[in-house]
């Protein structure tokens, strides 16, 4: 009499053990999973918004590289013309002094003439060449040359710090979105524990149950740990 009634109650009792430690692991687990959605819904924000200021920084430093290659691009032109035509004027005037030297007066006046018309041009280049008219490049005297490498560096100085931002968001976009995918992977991770708590849920020997509910919190620890090392990223 007594076996019988121990009997069914041991059975129940068999049948309800871990229900408790289920639920509470179930619960557990879509907490987690809806902080995994917050975490994955904010990667996703920061990235689009990454990925949008490099797009807008791309656009923004091609124009500013044609702008300060235009600019430059005319300013060594000047300078060019202004140091052929200077170069041209001491040529003609060594050729003058030549044609004197032989005789050819006419010779050496006309070539003079050349020569005046050469340095006329090599003078207003320079009134037009920032490489004399700024005096951060201007050479400190008349045997000097410009400071072109100085006045270059500042050309592309803008240029070149919307490029390392458009290089900083661009990075920023790849980490995060690299988060995003990652935090997709542990809600995936977290699916199949779901899976395994509502197997043992349903399942009525303890020690299968167990089972499942050991392969679980496995699987919990993974995502845990997939979570706090993206985070930590």
């Amino acid at each position: 009499m007594n076996e019988a009634n121990v009997t069914p109650q041991t059975g129940q009792e068999n049948a309800d053990r871990y229900t408790s430690l289920i639920v509470a692991l179930i619960v557990f687990t879509t907490v987690l999973a809806a902080v995994l959605a917050a975490l994955q819904a904010d990667a996703n924000i920061r990235a689009d918004t990454a990925n949008r200021d490099s797009q807008y920084l791309t656009i923004l430093a091609s124009g500013e590289l044609t702008r300060s290659g235009l600019e430059s691009n005319y300013e060594l032109t000047v300078f060019g013309d202004h140091l052929k035509n200077l170069q041209e004027a001491t040529v003609l005037e060594l050729t003058a002094l030549e044609q004197e030297t032989d005789g050819k007066d006419k010779a050496a006046q006309a070539t003079r003439a050349l020569a005046a018309i050469s340095q006329a041009s090599a003078d207003m280049g320079k009134k037009f060449s920032i490489f004399y008219t700024d005096p951060r490049y201007a050479p400190p005297s008349e045997n000097d040359l410009p400071n072109t490498d100085q006045y270059l560096t500042d050309a592309f100085e803008k240029a070149n710090e919307i490029v390392a931002r458009q290089n900083q968001a661009a990075d920023a976009y790849h980490a995060w979105d690299y988060k995003a995918d990652t935090y997709v992977n542990a809600l995936t991770v977290l699916a199949v524990a779901f899976f395994l708590f509502g197997l043992a849920q349903a399942l009525k020997d303890s020690r299968t149950r167990l089972i499942f509910v050991v392969f679980g919190v496995v699987i919990i620890l993974f995502a845990l740990l997939i979570t706090i090392t993206t985070s930590l990223l």
